[in-house]
């Protein structure tokens, strides 16, 4: 991802939290020499650098998921539209606001989904997804036959959040207020770059 330093986004814990927050991700990877995406929820298990997920069986995606193949996960958060008439100081490009991690790593089968959906109910739910009441073993089986568990080791992890950092302060403000003036996306990315505005 070409990422210019003025929009760079190094912190880990930053990165994690916007993981978190935008867990709906896009898995790119190769299927028969052609790049494939699968739109899917996917949960950080911070502790261990990876993330788990699952896909249908009848996906043809997890087939090309053999010897640790190399995927590409895309996160994305709030993005829009914003208009040269929101710069105060004269006429200006109109461009687009957004923000993105990017996660490079190793795909993994699982023997059984039961981890990775038991992932995806405890952060979403707070439940222990996992107990045997509610995932008897009998069930699990069943499951086996439509879905297919996952995990992707993190060997790399990208952040670009390009938020008008290079605009003046004021111009900044005065983008901010323009889209907190617009619709529910517009309110969600003027939001964002107020809390990710720079301190100094």
């Amino acid at each position: 991802m070409y990422t210019p330093a003025a929009f760079a986004v190094k912190d880990t814990e930053t990165l994690h939290g916007f993981i978190r927050d935008y867990g709906f991700a896009t898995l790119i990877s190769q299927v028969d020499g052609k790049a494939f995406a699968s739109h899917l929820p996917l949960t950080l298990i911070a502790k261990e650098q990876k993330l788990a997920g699952h896909v249908a069986r009848a996906n043809p995606h997890w087939k090309a998921w053999q010897n640790d193949a190399q995927v590409l996960v895309i996160f994305q958060g709030p993005h829009g539209y914003i208009s040269h008439r929101y710069a105060p100081s004269g006429p200006q490009v109109p461009t687009w606001n957004y923000s993105a991690v990017h996660v490079q790593g190793s795909i993994k089968l699982l023997d059984s989904p039961a981890p990775a959906l038991a992932a995806l109910v405890a952060q979403y739910e707070g439940e222990p997804y996992a107990r045997p009441d509610i995932m008897p073993a009998e069930f699990i089986q069943r499951l086996q036959v439509a879905v297919v568990g996952f995990e992707i080791k993190i060997e790399s992890l990208i952040g670009k959040f390009k938020l008008s950092q290079k605009d003046a302060q004021t111009e900044q403000n005065s983008i901010m207020e323009a889209l907190a003036q617009g619709s529910p996306a517009d309110q969600e990315l003027a939001a964002f770059m107020q809390k990710h505005k720079p301190t100094s």
